[in-house]
């Protein structure tokens, strides 16, 4: 990553000044300006970073079936329920079940793996992140 830099804008006036005057107030004015960018530096919000594993783990969880999957899933489903579905759309049907039943294991373990790796029990790493068990009709 590369290194942030801050960027000052003097005035001219303010430059003239600094350089009339003697060098001992020019220090005291340098100091009092790495006073104040330490200050900003330590007071500055800290932005929490994933390590390349964690970043991996984050993409496996979050992890669904593409837009055109679901589209047909729903479809399918839909037929189901109007009883309308043909032999070839429940082939159809059962392979992106299979595809999803995939995805969610896959979750599931990268969810666990992430828990492991930040050493948190996985329910605690789910009310961290925020994560509620689905719902599931009966």
């Amino acid at each position: 990553m590369a290194p942030k830099s801050a960027t000052i804008t003097v005035d001219a006036n303010l430059a003239t000044a600094y350089n009339a005057a003697p060098k001992i107030r020019q220090k005291k004015a340098q100091a009092a300006m790495r006073r104040v960018l330490q200050e900003s530096r330590e007071t500055r919000p800290t932005v929490p970073h994933l390590s390349p594993q964690e970043t991996a783990l984050f993409l496996r969880i979050n992890g669904h079936l593409s837009l055109e999957q679901q589209s047909r899933y729903d479809e399918l489903c839909a037929k189901r329920e109007a009883e309308t579905l043909t032999p070839e759309e429940h082939k159809e049907l059962l392979h992106i079940i299979d595809a999803i039943t995939t995805l969610w294991t896959d979750r599931l373990q990268a969810l666990l793996d992430l828990a492991q790796l930040r050493r948190v029990s996985p329910q605690q790493l789910m009310q961290q992140l925020a994560i509620t068990p689905p719902v599931y009709e009966a």
